[in-house]
């Protein structure tokens, strides 16, 4: 069962029907039970829409603001239409003052807005915050899987390539994937900058280890233990967001090997 929905059950069993007991509405119930019944489900109504909509709005700057103003006016419009409806109540006040049970009205219908935008509110806060825990969670598992994969597959060994008028020690395994630019390599490293050097791709593969290597494409070769899954024309690499494309030549390099 999902905390919105206790919150929910909590307020129709517990705090509402006790908010309303707080007024005669054992005397009311029996000159007018549908009017206070219909009163009821619309004090719910209000509940539900400060939760779920108004509440979370406020975190929304100016502009959530702005539309809670909104929604609040038309919902005290609808509540005043309302208290206009005639109900044939004993008379509980004096000529020109309010009835009880408007005042009734209008004392629940703030005291339902007072509790439903601030839980609505925290609420959403709350969702946010256990949203982002759990993708922290996922990204340190992710890291740590990386990590562990890594170190399984480091051998220690590396390549040399000749960039910026200078040669670059590459280790193999911070090679993310190699992409190919007409007659370039441009090598993607883990916590480094890309390396590019002059190289055709086809030659970058004949200076990697056999079998640790595979291309998928005319312009990418990636690390065989960094292949996370595959789905269809695409590949899915560890650490990476973006999964790479897998040309129809080359679908069967990831078989083999």
């Amino acid at each position: 069962m999902s905390r919105g929905l206790i919150l929910d059950i909590i307020f129709c069993a517990i705090l509402l029907p006790g908010m309303m007991f707080l007024f005669p509405v054992g005397e009311w119930l029996q000159w007018h039970s549908g009017y206070v019944a219909a009163y009821a489900l619309w004090l719910f109504a209000v509940w539900l829409l400060c939760r779920r909509m108004l509440g979370p709005s406020l975190l929304h700057g100016w502009r959530g603001v702005i539309t809670v103003a909104g929604a609040l006016f038309l919902i005290g419009a609808v509540t005043f239409l309302m208290s206009l409806t005639p109900v044939d109540f004993p008379r509980t006040a004096e000529i020109g003052r309010m009835e009880l049970h408007v005042r009734a009205m209008w004392v629940l219908l703030a005291a339902v807005v007072g509790n439903g935008l601030p839980v609505g509110m925290l609420s959403r806060q709350l969702k946010l915050a256990t949203a982002r825990k759990d993708v922290h969670e996922a990204l340190d598992n992710a890291l740590m899987a990386l990590e562990t994969r890594r170190s399984e597959a480091d051998t220690g060994e590396e390549i040399q390539v000749k960039a910026d008028y200078k040669t670059i020690h590459i280790p193999l395994s911070a090679i993310q994937y190699i992409e190919g630019r007409n007659n370039y390599a441009c090598f993607h490293l883990d916590h480094r900058e890309d390396v590019v050097s002059q190289i055709p791709l086809k030659n970058v593969l004949e200076m990697l280890p056999e079998g640790s290597f595979v291309r998928i494409h005319r312009s990418y070769i990636v690390p065989r233990w960094r292949i996370e899954n595959r789905k269809g024309n695409w590949v899915k690499l560890m650490g990476l967001e973006t999964p790479l494309p897998v040309g129809r030549a080359h679908k069967d390099n990831l078989n083999n090997g």
